[in-house]
């Protein structure tokens, strides 16, 4: 069986753009953690206000509704690969990610799209989002230091993520992308 992706680096990094293009390459559906929280964050839900309440600080959601979420989504989803974007942010996350995967009987290869920071933060402040503002970035960029970059490390050291640089344009970046994988 083919190997879902896992796509990473930090917020401003082009995850998102390519992983629409892997996606629509190799015609995998997108589990997008950000995309599927602002989408829960607006429903008149306890759980949307409870992710809205969290995301509007800049902080991250608790490890047990994003297993929640993605649980939910490989069991609508089976058979068919996905490109995990943003995900897992943080060891204890990875573990029940890696056995929640296990679970399904799903394997993975990644990329890990490397950007200096203060590009970063130019690419999000042109995107103009309503939670990309100075301070929420710089709290999203200290959590992706502190949390996701050992997650990102341990996938490398066990041969399942590849870094890439996130420089350039995003035809060269895709190529790069694509002879990783």
């Amino acid at each position: 069986m083919k190997k879902d992706i896992l796509i990473f680096g930090m917020q401003g990094a082009g995850k998102g753009t390519q992983g629409a293009i892997l996606a629509k390459k190799h015609d995998l559906l997108i589990f997008e953690t950000g995309g599927e929280l602002r989408k829960i964050r607006e429903e008149d839900s306890d759980l949307g206000r409870t992710v809205k309440s969290v995301m509007d600080k800049g902080d991250l959601v608790t490890n047990e509704i994003v297993m929640n979420i993605i649980e939910n989504f490989l069991s609508k989803n089976e058979g068919k690969r996905i490109l995990f974007d943003g995900i897992p942010r943080m060891m204890e996350q990875k573990e029940t990610f890696d056995a929640l995967l296990k679970k399904y009987g799903r394997t993975l290869e990644g990329i890990f799209l490397t950007l200096p920071e203060e590009e970063a933060i130019a690419r999000m402040m042109e995107r103009g989002r309503k939670d990309d503002i100075p301070e929420v970035i710089r709290r999203r960029l200290d959590n992706y230091n502190s949390e996701t970059l050992p997650v990102i490390q341990k996938y490398m050291e066990d041969g399942i993520v590849s870094e890439v640089s996130g420089e350039g344009s995003i035809e060269e970046i895709a190529k790069r992308v694509e002879s990783v994988l």
